[in-house]
């Protein structure tokens, strides 16, 4: 009864917040006004914990079995990057298809009409709309600047992942002949703003923000945000902050003031890799090089101010912790117990635990290609939790709770399949337990990477010595042997946040090619390109621009089989 009664109640919630950018106003006979809200902090206490909440179920009209929230998105990014895919062989009797988040890898369903394209914009505008909500009612009262200030950054942190995946980059669709001619049209061009003062009719004739637009108004949250939150940090002499905290502070699923140094990192990341505006000093808006260098700034700052430890091999190998549950590194996390639990595959764990034997995890083994596991050192520890080609059960025993028989099939069937997510306690049987994962949104060794490569642009020895001294952490034999140390950064970023879905931007950005041939690829995903592939350009979908006339004809252009795969050319 209560799993039913959970069903329900996210049953009302999902139909208060599904309804794209539209911006509603509670209904007449609504039991609390907006009024009400505002002037109840228990309230506003009540709806802030409804977002991380919704960000950890199903919110998109259950669209697939991925459809699990927040990090379903991350790892489609991952697949879209195709860092990550099913790696179970059917010449060895796997079925790839048992992966349910492999249609990135192919580059289908991309188009308007496309259930991926929609499942990503009914995934994020709920939240927004949610933010929206507290920001509304909490208003200008200092009383409630609290709620308000982190709202904020939650709403940052939902508009600079729609910035980057919508922003149309140059690329390359040979299949697609009128491809490049209409993506000229939405060159520059983001998503659609809404706040917590647009209307109804406005966002029925709301059109796509410029770059410049969108990031302006990230910058004016996250300033904001800073103001809000920080009489609540704690003073680094006294140790007691010049207020007490009822939200902030009490746990890594609120931001705090580190946090949101974090997203101001990952905006100027993303920045630098256009030309520079030459923009003032006090100007927030700044790109190329000067993005790189706050980029760099805020990153060191957020490490600074979490004091955070960078997350540690006995963390990461973990048989029964790793991934699963909060430590000190992580920022910003979303937590789950039993209790939020609502379906044995409707979950993270389901599709990215090989050891839970209930899912998708043991069949369609998502892992890592050969090209990665090889370039990786043998000394360099996440290599271990890998289930290489020659890898024996008795080498990798420590590093999994399977009984040998079971392990020595999977790793016949799917070698490359990557261990690193565990279902929660170890559990393999009972999703109940299994499926209660909390999972990172932000790490402190993400900043360490934001640093060193925007350091790099323009400092390459000082990035060189940043490079050194975290890989220090990861192998203790390393050492950098190449002309692209860009390249070298991001392809250890690519390692260390495997399935968190944190890489794919920093490709779109630096206009890196994939080359998927020659690996453990499945046919039909075999891909060799000189730069971005064009489905790392999402258009518009039919959802959308069906209600919002403002969209007119900059939708974007349909790149799902822009780039043909190599076995069939």
């Amino acid at each position: 009864m209560n799993k039913i009664f959970r069903l329900f109640a996210v049953a009302l919630c999902s139909l208060f917040v599904l309804n794209g950018c539209i911006k509603e106003t509670l209904p007449m006979e609504s039991a609390i006004t907006e009024a009400q809200l505002s002037q109840s902090g228990a309230g506003l206490g009540s709806m802030m914990k409804s977002i991380p909440a919704s960000m950890a179920f199903t919110v998109a009209a259950s669209y697939d079995h991925s459809d699990f929230g927040y990090h379903s998105v991350g790892l489609y990014m991952d697949h879209h990057a195709l860092i990550a895919f099913p790696c179970t062989r059917p010449d060895r009797g796997g079925n790839p298809y048992y992966s349910r988040l492999q249609a990135p890898n192919y580059g289908f369903d991309m188009g308007p009409n496309g259930g991926y394209t929609h499942y990503i914009w009914y995934n994020y505008y709920p939240y927004i709309k949610s933010a929206n909500d507290i920001i509304g009612a909490a208003g200008d009262d200092e009383l409630m600047r609290e709620y308000r200030g982190i709202s904020k950054a939650f709403r940052a942190l939902f508009y600079l992942d729609l910035a980057r995946y919508y922003d149309g980059l140059d690329a390359q669709a040979p299949e697609l002949p009128t491809y490049s001619q209409e993506l000229e049209l939405v060159k520059g061009l983001t998503v659609p703003i809404v706040t917590e003062n647009t209307t109804e009719l406005q966002a029925k004739n709301n059109p796509r923000a410029t770059r410049e637009e969108l990031f302006r108004f990230i910058f004016d949250d996250l300033a904001d945000a800073v103001e809000c939150l920080k009489v609540f940090e704690p003073d680094p002499e006294t140790g007691k902050a010049a207020e007490e905290a009822e939200v902030y502070g009490t746990t890594p699923t609120y931001p705090e003031l580190a946090a949101i140094y974090g997203l101001y990192a990952r905006a100027y990341l993303w920045l630098g890799g256009f030309e520079d505006n030459g923009a003032a000093e006090d100007d927030p808006y700044k790109t190329g090089e000067a993005a790189y260098r706050e980029a760099a700034r805020y990153a060191r700052l957020a490490i600074d101010t979490s004091k955070a430890p960078i997350m540690s091999e006995a963390e990461w190998t973990n048989v029964t912790t790793a991934f699963n549950t909060v430590i000190p590194s992580w920022l910003w996390a979303t937590v789950q117990s039993t209790d939020t639990v609502m379906s044995n595959l409707y979950a993270f764990a389901a599709h990215m635990c090989p050891e839970a034997s209930y899912g998708y995890g043991p069949l369609a083994c998502c892992g890592v290609s050969s090209k990665m596991y090889d370039r990786m050192r043998s000394t360099d520890f996440r290599k271990n939790v890998i289930v290489g080609p020659n890898t024996t059960y008795e080498q990798f025993q420590k590093y999994t709770s399977m009984p040998k028989d079971e392990w020595e099939e999977l790793a016949y069937r799917a070698p490359y399949t990557n261990f690193k997510f565990r279902p929660n306690q170890g559990e393999r049987v009972d999703y109940m337990v299994a499926n209660a994962m909390c999972l990172p949104i932000m790490r402190v060794d993400e900043m360490y990477f934001i640093e060193m490569e925007a350091t790099a642009h323009f400092d390459e020895g000082t990035a060189l010595n940043q490079l050194y001294s975290y890989m220090a952490n990861r192998d203790s034999r390393y050492f950098y042997v190449g002309s692209d140390l860009v390249e070298e950064i991001i392809f250890q970023k690519s390692v260390e946040f495997w399935g968190e879905g944190i890489v794919l931007f920093d490709m779109k950005r630096l206009d890196m090619g994939v080359d998927t041939t020659g690996a453990n690829y499945q046919s039909g995903m075999l891909f060799k390109t000189e730069g971005r592939l064009p489905w790392w350009n999402l258009p518009i979908p039919h959802g959308e621009y069906s209600v919002n006339t403002g969209i007119g004809q900059y939708i974007g252009p349909d790149p799902s089989y822009g780039v043909e795969s190599e076995e069939s050319i």
